[in-house]
């Protein structure tokens, strides 16, 4: 196989799927219907509510998804002229060609650092990472966040820093904040990343540009603030922190019934309150409550982490191609005696291609172990690769799936060309 042969084979597969979706049956999950409320109520009333304006008004949908996403789908709204079918034509289409591109610049900075691989091997490792393929073709943010999470690196290991530079960097860790709250983090380390790195060489407008993400944060809560009373940058930080690490933690150790009391009577609390008083609440509860649970919430998100790691896609496969599925093993699998349950769902066609797709995942983390122990890789280059894959496993929680670790497959892909790497220098 050459060059040729690879870019034709790894369109191919983006084609198949995408065809799929176009001409056979077109799967939303429950985020796509959100991301698809909300740019529809941004185009049509002028607010980023993310559900159904003649339901019951609740206020956590005005700032659960972060405006980029809706925006971009807008656009495209506009550019399908009302057209249904032609809106998720453009927006398949621009989400595979991202898709595309990201193969393309790991591509590039392997070949700036003179890996030598072999085109079978690549396309083989491409063909098994196939929530990339998956999530491409799906009205959901991840491939946008995979491309500004990506940009930075290029930006940061195949051009020469500049003002300019970091400026484009800045702008791409800003557009990931817009499009997930996850990057918040790196926008508050960013200036003091940046002083580590220019140490005695800080510039006044460099350092300047290194806030800019983390104004625009306080910018968007500021509008958050005056929308519903509540300084907060998202409302799906508090439900994450209620609805999935505190209430996994208290299943796994107390079962579902009492785990689905103790969170309904925090909630029922809430009722009189003011939807400001009502987060901060909720947020203290669940924050009371893992902290009492600190021993068992720290193993479930070391679990979490390897869970991301390893897991093969249940998920994916079963919402894409719209199959039937009786087990709801992300909470199955924070129950006591469920083992039983969980491994007989896999005795099926799909179970068997999961395994398989669970061995290369694991073979996908020993090479990526082996290009952090690579003595032949430089530590920048490593730093550089490894940054957004640590930053981003650290933040998964309890629940880590195939979906947590779909935006980091370039780096994965990166780790494998690079793992035997002899030499990087030029």
């Amino acid at each position: 196989m050459n060059r040729k042969s690879f870019w034709i084979f790894i369109s191919a597969l983006h084609a198949l799927l995408f065809m799929k979706q176009m001409l056979v049956y077109n799967s939303l999950i429950q985020d796509s219907v959100e991301y698809i409320f909300a740019a529809d109520n941004l185009l049509n009333k002028g607010t980023l509510y993310a559900w159904n304006m003649n339901f019951a008004f609740n206020a956590d949908w005005l700032t659960k998804r972060p405006i980029l996403y809706p925006l971009i789908l807008l656009i495209f709204k506009r550019l399908s002229f009302g057209n249904q079918w032609l809106f998720f034509f453009i927006t398949y289409l621009v989400q595979n060609l991202l898709s595309l591109n990201a193969i393309r610049l790991c591509l590039k900075i392997a070949d700036r650092y003179k890996a030598s691989y072999n085109w079978w091997q690549i396309t083989l490792f491409l063909a098994l990472s196939t929530s990339q393929i998956i999530y491409a073709n799906l009205v959901m943010s991840e491939i946008w966040l995979q491309a500004a999470m990506l940009g930075i690196v290029y930006l940061l290991v195949m051009q020469p820093f500049s003002t300019l530079n970091f400026l484009k960097m800045a702008a791409l860790l800003s557009a990931g904040l817009l499009i997930k709250p996850v990057l918040l983090f790196a926008c508050i380390l960013l200036p003091f990343i940046y002083q580590l790195m220019r140490r005695q060489s800080t510039k006044l407008p460099e350092l300047a540009i290194s806030l800019l993400p983390l104004m625009l944060y306080f910018l968007v809560s500021g509008i958050n603030y005056k929308r519903t009373g509540h300084f907060q940058y998202s409302s799906i930080t508090t439900i994450n922190l209620l609805h999935y690490n505190t209430y996994v933690t208290l299943m796994s150790e107390y079962g579902t019934q009492k785990a689905d009391s103790i969170i309904d009577h925090i909630k029922i609390a809430t009722r009189e309150m003011s939807y400001s008083d009502k987060q901060k609440y909720l947020e203290s509860e669940a924050k009371a409550q893992l902290s009492a649970h600190l021993p068992k919430y720290a193993w479930l998100h070391t679990r979490g982490i390897v869970l991301a790691l390893l897991d093969p896609g249940r998920f994916d496969y079963t919402q894409f191609f719209h199959l039937p599925h009786k087990t709801n093993l992300i909470y199955q699998s924070n129950q006591k005696g469920m083992l039983g349950t969980i491994l007989k769902s896999f005795l099926n066609p799909l179970g068997f291609w999961l395994m398989v797709l669970f061995l290369f995942n694991l073979f996908r983390l020993l090479k990526g172990i082996q290009f952090i122990f690579n003595k032949h890789i430089e530590w920048p280059l490593k730093l550089a690769v490894m940054a957004f894959p640590v930053y981003i496993l650290l933040f998964t929680g309890p629940i880590g799936t195939s979906r947590f670790f779909m935006p980091l497959i370039p780096f994965a892909f990166l780790m494998f060309v690079l793992a035997k790497h002899k030499n990087t220098e030029e």
